[in-house]
């Protein structure tokens, strides 16, 4: 037996330890780890602990030993989510009086889900709902009007406080002035996405203000008015999607320092490109215009309003109507690019040129994936003869070109000589994937006999993968397009 002598008289390294009433338990080493005794509780009442806990600290618990491993996903006896839909026939107050049943304290929901098809429900039973999932400490709360009709009637209002709120979606719903005097900032939020919403500035203003760590915006169909003008985003930002939405022309970036993702659809004269700071550095980048562009002064007010620097973005979809804006740009660096995603809903000869002009122009060595979408209709081969492309494909620039993924090939001529190029100048292309409702080549009698021979034989060797379905697993970063 080891002797402690250090201890001030004491003659050995045990002691008996007492416990909070006085009595005696078992002796222990002075330098042992304490009993864990929480652990030693039943599955019932750990489980019940995790119920206090947000969702991210109850997964968190499966590291601390194999007891806890996988305990959060069953740490409550009812459903930790709670979705409500009121269909037509539904009485609003009989689900609102089930819910006020439960006993408190309220139990934790992950998620609470409101889908209002009834033109019954009031403003006042609106936020009832809203007031019961706050109660509920709840993270994620969804809120959506089926009836159109719904849309101008009901406001929606945040709650005074709902601390462990992270995630908040609306859908076809008003967003009214809501806040009331003491209301608390929701620090816990991190993304907010609206669709189809009716929003003003002050309201939007005061909602920025309210979420002080919002990390990601997405804002899609939404009548923002015409006086969204110069809104201060949060500061910390990362991710801001604005897809058709109508007045939000300008918000104010300026304090945005950690801005990284920007995604736009709709028209470039409605775009918030000229509020980006010169300095922003973005990871990834979409751009969907709604129109072609050919003026050249748009075109140069385009190039002026991006970020300076683009040498470290990685992620890049653009469409058939940005691509020759952005092809026309001089010295782009875009040589961390390794995703491109083209969505060429038109596929002529001028798009295989704009697409020529994008890789001489823009700069992507290092571009290692490639997705193209072409039309889902049945798009006839183009007129005339191959000659009408007039630009010369690029000598290189594809070397590290790994992975090419064709959504919707129909074997017009423009697609296959894309096929036929990516064939000859990537060289260390591992798999070309092709989903085509034609899982066999069709008889083309306007392709050239060279391009449709070097496609048959990366189909015989294997190199061309042929499908009528799309592969969920090899889906480009932007797989969520802005609809």
């Amino acid at each position: 037996m080891s002797i402690d002598s250090g201890g001030g008289g004491r003659s050995g390294a045990k002691r008996q330890r007492v416990d909070e009433q006085g009595d005696r338990c078992e002796a222990v080493d002075e330098d042992a780890v304490p009993v864990d005794r929480i652990s030693a509780l039943p599955d019932e009442l750990r489980q019940r602990i995790l119920t206090h806990l947000p969702l991210k600290d109850a997964i968190r618990t499966g590291a601390v030993t194999r007891g806890w491993r996988d305990l959060w996903k069953g740490r409550w006896e009812h459903r930790a989510s709670v979705e409500v839909h009121l269909r037509s026939r539904d009485d609003p107050r009989r689900e609102l009086d089930a819910l006020a049943r439960e006993p408190r304290p309220r139990r934790h929901l992950d998620c609470f889900s409101l889908v209002v098809g009834t033109c019954k429900l009031k403003s006042s039973e609106l936020r009832r709902f809203i007031e019961y999932a706050a109660e509920c400490r709840v993270e994620d709360l969804h809120v959506e009007m089926r009836r159109r009709t719904l849309e101008g009637k009901l406001k929606f209002h945040l709650p005074l406080s709902s601390p462990l709120l992270a995630r908040l979606s609306l859908r076809r719903i008003g967003i009214s002035n809501m806040y009331y005097k003491g209301a608390q900032p929701f620090r816990a939020l991190e993304v907010i996405r609206l669709h189809s919403v009716s929003i003003g500035h002050a309201p939007f203003t005061k909602m920025m203000a309210l979420c002080p760590n919002l990390l990601t915006l997405d804002l899609r169909h939404c009548e923002c008015g015409d006086f969204f003008y110069s809104v201060a985003m949060p500061p910390n930002l990362r991710s801001l999607t604005v897809a058709y939405c109508d007045g939000i022309a300008s918000v104010n970036f300026e304090l945005v320092p950690s801005l990284r993702s920007f995604r736009y659809n709709g028209d470039f004269g409605e775009a918030p490109f000229s509020s980006l700071p010169l300095d922003t550095v973005l990871s990834d980048l979409g751009i969907w215009f709604t129109r072609s562009v050919s003026n050249q002064y748009i075109i140069k007010k385009f190039y002026n309003s991006l970020p300076k620097d683009l040498s470290g973005l990685n992620i890049l979809t653009i469409n058939y109507n940005a691509l020759p804006v952005v092809s026309s740009m001089p010295n782009l660096n875009l040589h961390s690019l390794r995703e491109l995603q083209l969505l060429m809903f038109e596929m002529e000869a001028a798009n295989l040129v704009d697409f020529y002009l994008f890789l001489k122009t823009c700069q992507c060595p290092n571009l290692e994936r490639l997705f193209v979408q072409l039309p889902g209709f049945n798009y006839k081969s183009m007129e005339g003869s191959t000659d009408e492309v007039t630009e010369e494909p690029p000598e290189d620039g594809l070397d590290n070109l790994l992975m090419v993924k064709f959504m919707n090939f129909n074997w017009c001529r423009a697609g296959v000589q894309l096929v036929s190029f990516l064939l000859r100048k990537a060289s260390s292309l591992h798999k070309l994937l092709i989903v085509s409702p034609h899982v066999t080549p069709l008889d083309l009698p306007d392709v050239q006999e060279a391009n449709l021979l070097l496609v048959k034989e990366a189909l015989a060797n294997g190199k061309i993968m042929l499908s009528k379905s799309d592969d969920a697993a090899t889906q480009p970063y932007h797989s969520e397009r802005p609809c």
